[in-house]
């Protein structure tokens, strides 16, 4: 079964973010436009339910978006998946009643944006073998254990 969606991301901002997309890989710049202009179309909410502010839209359907921006700006569409890897992951485990995940979806909601720290050479083991540990401390968390 294909699932189809009305698009979020319209021609002309997808026009933009390809305009754009040889500077940011010929610079090695942040995509500070492409996300901005994402941002204010509330793209980075695709995944968050509606119920608590978000689109509402579902892995496929995110994956359908995701194809549109990432055939116009790959390196723009590659950075936001960090956020949905998380938004999404939230979602699904929110929708299953579970709510230890609603204030990832909260704080998305609030602007946040959420991105992979285990992306790197050295860290393709899944994330729940990871050995780093967060310590609650006073203003924030300690975070210990190996970079590779």
């Amino acid at each position: 079964m294909t699932t189809t969606v009305d698009s979020v991301l319209s021609d002309a901002l997808l026009k933009r973010c390809m305009e754009r997309a040889p500077g940011y890989d010929r610079d090695n710049t942040f995509f500070d436009e492409d996300f901005k202009e994402l941002k204010e179309a509330g793209y980075l909410l695709a995944a968050v339910p509606k119920e608590l502010g978000g689109l509402g839209l579902n892995l496929a359907q995110v994956c359908q978006e995701q194809r549109r921006l990432g055939y116009h700006s790959a390196a723009t569409a590659l950075a936001v998946n960090m956020h949905f890897y998380w938004t999404g992951v939230a979602a699904d485990v929110w929708r299953s009643g579970d709510m230890s995940t609603e204030w990832i979806l909260k704080a998305a909601v609030d602007g946040e944006i959420f991105a992979a720290g285990h992306a790197e050479s050295g860290a393709e083991l899944p994330l729940l073998l990871s050995t780093t540990n967060a310590e609650k401390v006073d203003g924030g968390y300690k975070f210990t254990g190996r970079k590779s």
